[in-house]
């Protein structure tokens, strides 16, 4: 599935590149509250976003997105012996601005788990409503990746800038 989702999201961006060569690269932060399975665990989370994306048609916008997402482990969870955790997403990246200012968007791929006690992946999704301006966005969204039974999800509150 792994290598499915990656060869989806490079034949995308090869499309993207071809059909358009004008496109944005924006780099951010992200703040949040882990919910689900890691809100047993884990008590924020912050991360940094990158993402470039090219224009395919009017008010759409295509593109790839990774960055690093980190979950800080409750102090009781520490003190048991357990640890942080975090992913590293790779995925494909769409964005829709349903007027001058508003978008919604999403993120699919796969997210690479690191900590202690990670191992592999999962799937990685984010969908994302926002408010944008020509240089810069502000974005509420939720970030998860599932793996097996279990889902590393939280709710966040995100800024990128926009760089041309």
């Amino acid at each position: 599935m792994k290598k499915t989702l990656l060869l989806g999201a490079f034949a995308l961006l090869g499309f993207a590149a071809s059909a358009q060569t004008t496109g944005q690269f924006k780099i951010g932060a992200n703040v949040g509250i882990p919910v689900g399975d890691a809100s047993d665990v884990t008590s924020f989370t912050m991360g940094v976003d990158a993402a470039y994306q090219w224009r395919i048609a009017e008010n759409f916008d295509l593109g790839i997105a990774t960055g690093y997402q980190h979950f800080f482990a409750k102090s009781e969870i520490k003190d048991w012996g357990g640890a942080d955790a975090g992913y590293i997403p790779l995925a494909a990246s769409a964005q829709y601005s349903v007027s001058p200012n508003f978008f919604i968007g999403a993120d699919l791929g796969y997210g690479f788990l690191t900590g202690k006690y990670a191992s592999g992946g999962g799937f990685y999704y984010q969908p994302k409503v926002g408010y944008q301006q020509s240089n810069w966005e502000l974005y509420l969204g939720y970030k998860g990746v599932s793996k097996d039974s279990n889902t590393l999800g939280s709710v966040n509150l995100g800024f990128n800038f926009k760089l041309k």
